[in-house]
């Protein structure tokens, strides 16, 4: 448990020099509410000093800042100095910086997370600061929630507290299993199975996800998603088998008719892309890399490191058996098929005399972003564009 750190009342250049380190080279600012819409723009420094409202966590998170507004009728005793210690108190976490406003106070939890967070991350520290705003009545719920937005400057406002404390993501990690909240989900990388041995129209592995038990609501699921497993190369009569061996640990049985829809939609698939990888949920991915590997997705440190020690392993057995000749010229091949698409797509825009964007190529030519931006530059530089 963090020591209690009461403020001995700050300089200004102190909470200054706080903020400036931990916010990027560019702010946007305002002068007041009225002027929120408007979009002012300038180097932090500056806008730290001129702006009263400031947009905070644009592209990092740092700043988890709360809202407790419509304090006129409370004892004056209730100051920024009673807001930290019963904070402290009530969830055992130190403020890193406080301030009276016109309408209330707002005080700040500052963390060291001065690297981009993933969707996970960010999930935690939204269900954070819902479970602080859930748990004090004081605290205005509809501003509080938000992670990204508006706030007071500190900086320009006349009673403030700085106190210096900082928190990492791990103290907000602890602080949510400590309070029993159900976190372990978003923590969970998908349960990863190979499945299928390379063959020449197939891929080179399945990932098969979670679909639940084959319970009533959930029969149909269940065969397809299992049947996709097995459908790789395989014809009509040798799936609708398969289906049929799936159908019996189902509770209640569904009828042929039903299975043979199935098995027409799972051979329609494999039928119209051979590089398709199923997820658990309806929409289809055609994400498959250059060396028929789909994206890394979902994984923690250790486990990336496996499965990129992995996939190195199945590329230099690949790269052996087809020899390096016929690999940098299939590699070719492909990376001229994505060039043209991208070409095209350029030509179609410049028609319509529409503005060439990575993601407006991206879109039409149906390649990645990355690729959409590599051949847009290329074409600058071949002066196409």
């Amino acid at each position: 448990m963090l020591a209690v750190k009461y403020c001995n009342y700050n300089t200004k250049k102190e909470l200054f020099e706080f903020l400036l380190e931990r916010t990027p080279k560019k702010l946007m600012y305002a002068y007041s509410k009225q002027d929120l819409r408007s979009k002012r723009e300038t180097y932090a420094r500056e806008a730290l000093q001129r702006g009263k409202f400031i947009y905070y966590n644009k592209n990092l998170i740092t700043e988890l800042i709360f809202d407790i507004d419509n304090i006129s009728h409370l004892s004056s005793a209730w100051d920024l100095d009673w807001i930290y210690k019963v904070f402290y108190e009530k969830f055992g976490l130190t403020i890193a910086w406080s301030c009276k406003t016109d309408n209330g106070i707002q005080f700040c939890i500052s963390l060291n997370t001065f690297y981009k967070l993933s969707k996970k991350q960010i999930k935690v520290l939204k269900d954070f600061k819902k479970y602080i705003t859930e748990n004090w009545e004081l605290i205005d719920k509809a501003g509080s929630r938000r992670l990204k937005g508006w706030w007071r400057n500190p900086i320009t406002q006349k009673d403030f507290r700085y106190h210096s404390n900082v928190l990492s993501f791990s103290d907000i990690l602890d602080f949510m299993r400590k309070n029993k909240l159900d976190i372990k989900q978003q923590f969970k990388t998908e349960v990863r199975k190979q499945q299928i041995k390379q063959t020449d129209n197939g891929i080179q592995h399945k990932i098969r996800f979670t679909v639940g038990e084959p319970t009533t609501g959930n029969r149909n699921n269940f065969v397809w998603y299992n049947l996709m497993l097995a459908s790789n190369s395989k014809d009509f009569n040798t799936l609708f088998q398969i289906a049929k061996e799936l159908n019996q640990k189902t509770e209640e049985k569904l009828d042929e008719k039903e299975l043979n829809k199935i098995t027409k939609s799972v051979l329609k698939y494999n039928k119209q892309d051979k590089n398709f990888i199923y997820a658990n949920s309806k929409k289809a991915k055609w994400q498959i890399g250059i060396m028929g590997f789909e994206k890394i997705k979902g994984l923690n440190y250790e486990e990336y490191l496996k499965e990129v020690r992995w996939r190195q392993y199945m590329a230099g057995k690949r790269y052996a058996q087809i020899g390096k000749k016929n690999l940098i010229k299939a590699n070719e091949q492909k990376a001229n098929e994505a060039k043209a698409k991208v070409y095209k797509a350029i030509a179609e825009l410049k028609e319509k005399e529409e503005k060439i964007t990575v993601r407006k190529v991206k879109e039409l030519a149906k390649v990645s972003i990355n690729t959409a931006r590599k051949y847009i530059n290329t074409a600058k530089e071949e002066g196409i564009i």
